[in-house]
């Protein structure tokens, strides 16, 4: 019998032991850790200085333009915008003028655009993870949305936001069709301000239930207290569940963006409200399922934005119970992705690019193995982190600002460790993003240039006072749900 002494030596232990003492791999270790402490100090002493630079040296970059190229270098960050990329960025700075940080063991590439969340519902996560559409309506519009506190829907949009940041998203379009009231809307985005998220404040009126009828008139109240500078991180617009003319009017006599879930089986008057001029390039539409060709070629034609949700259609069973990815591409539209709501999965912009992969791929082999006309191409790795970046940036109307790493963009820019056991060695940076990594990989987020998770945690914020409130908050609307269904008053 062997023991553990007689046993030969493994070839693996030996080669790892050997490489470990010879590289200093243990020194090391420990000098990274301290490095991270340091680095994290000078950012965080350093927070709102717009003249402070940030380089991050030696990366892996992928830079989110329409090409998705990838480039070995430097990013330099000046304020809160990217002022150089490539090999040679940042000439002369180092850390005597500058927080330099050691990329070579990251990928670095823009933050994920999630083009339609639902943020008030975030403590409200898991709740139905086996629910279809009318079972999710049951449970978060008809019952637990009725119960809202302003605090409640401030909670939601803060856990939603901190969840969307540590996963390496730092654009949400926040569509929030629970305003009860205005101080409902108000708490939304105080949340989304202070959780340091990029955000679309896309205000909407409840679906169910009593409300104060403030809805759409309060979107001025909200513009003027709330959004005194276009170059502010929340930004507003409409989100209309209804598809209806005088409301989409109100909203174009004010320069908004209107968000509206679209789809058969909830809008049948696009064709009508293009006739009287209303589509154009400031909409994003959700979802875009069972559309009919008509509408496809206005969206085409009028340059609207639309967005898919690989898992909330499959899932809830929405229209065709498929993403319309095939449709958006044969009329030449690019889409963005977008998560919807967290009753029934998680925020994971990873998954949901590997989602949309294995199905539109596995569609396209289907009908290419019956021997089907006119099939699509399958679409690649590219394409997805295309649609989590830049094509959200559209949908967000920002893509002037991010969704890329270009020089002139606000730096928004999240770090992948490619030292991990699922990451390395990412032979192929794209591929190992969309097929290989996960939000636990994301080891840094910045959000215009200021830093919101670093070595694996979020920054500034302690998630049991987090985990806390957003118990309490789901427990009391559970409890006042069932108040009101036993014919109870509310207290």
């Amino acid at each position: 019998m062997n023991t553990p002494e007689s046993q030969p030596p493994s070839p693996v232990r030996s080669a790892m032991s050997s490489a470990f003492a010879h590289s200093g791999a243990a020194i090391e270790f420990r000098s990274r850790a301290a490095k991270n402490v340091a680095v994290l100090d000078a950012l965080t002493r350093t927070q709102g200085d717009s003249d402070r630079r940030i380089l991050f040296r030696d990366a892996t970059i992928i830079t989110g333009k329409a090409d998705q190229s990838v480039v070995h270098g430097n990013v330099l960050v000046i304020g809160s915008r990217i002022a150089e990329v490539g090999p040679g960025a940042g000439a002369g700075v180092d850390e005597t003028n500058a927080v330099v940080i050691d990329a070579s063991d990251s990928i670095l590439m823009p933050g994920f655009v999630d083009s339609h969340l639902h943020a008030w519902e975030g403590q409200l996560r898991g709740l139905s993870p086996d629910a279809d559409f009318d079972e999710y309506l049951d449970v978060a519009h008809k019952s637990l949305a009725l119960q809202y506190r302003p605090h409640d829907t401030y909670i939601g949009n803060l856990v939603s936001s901190l969840v969307s940041l540590y996963s390496g998203v730092t654009t949400i379009v926040d569509n929030s069709h629970n305003s009860r009231s205005a101080d409902h809307s108000s708490a939304a985005v105080e949340a989304l301000f202070d959780s340091g998220i990029r955000g679309v404040h896309a205000a909407a009126a409840p679906r169910f239930g009593e409300w104060e009828q403030q809805w759409p008139a309060d979107l001025d109240r909200l513009q003027s207290e709330y959004f005194s500078s276009p170059d502010q991180l929340v930004t507003l617009r409409m989100m209309d569940t209804t598809a209806d003319a005088d409301e989409w009017r109100f909203a174009h006599e004010r320069g908004l963006w209107v968000s509206s879930e679209m789809g058969s089986d909830w809008v049948d008057n696009l064709v009508e409200l293009h006739n009287l001029g209303l589509v154009n390039d400031t909409h994003t539409f959700n979802h875009v399922l069972g559309l009919s060709e008509e509408e496809w070629q206005i969206i085409a034609d009028t340059g609207v934005k639309v967005n898919v949700s690989p898992r909330s259609d499959t899932l809830f069973g929405l229209g065709p119970s498929f993403p319309a990815i095939n449709d958006a591409l044969a009329h030449g539209v690019r889409p963005g992705l977008s998560m919807d709501n967290e009753l029934s999965y998680g925020v994971d912009m990873f998954t949901e690019m590997s989602v949309l992969t294995h199905l539109q791929r596995g569609g396209v082999y289907q009908r290419r193995n019956a021997s089907e006309t006119d099939v699509p191409a399958p679409i690649t790795a590219k394409d997805a982190i295309e649609f989590a970046t830049l094509r959200g940036a559209e949908n967000a109307g920002l893509i002037d600002r991010t969704g890329s790493i270009e020089p002139g963009k606000e730096a928004d820019i999240i770090l992948i460790d490619v030292t991990a056991p699922n990451t390395l060695p990412a032979t192929d940076p794209v591929a190992t993003v969309v097929a290989y990594a996960h939000p636990g990989n994301v080891s840094g987020v910045f959000v215009a240039g200021e830093v919101r998770k670093w070595d694996g945690h979020l920054v500034g914020v302690d998630m049991h006072v987090i985990r806390h409130v957003a118990e309490q908050s789901r427990d009391w609307l559970l409890a006042e749900a069932e108040k009101a269904a036993s014919g109870e008053s509310a207290s």
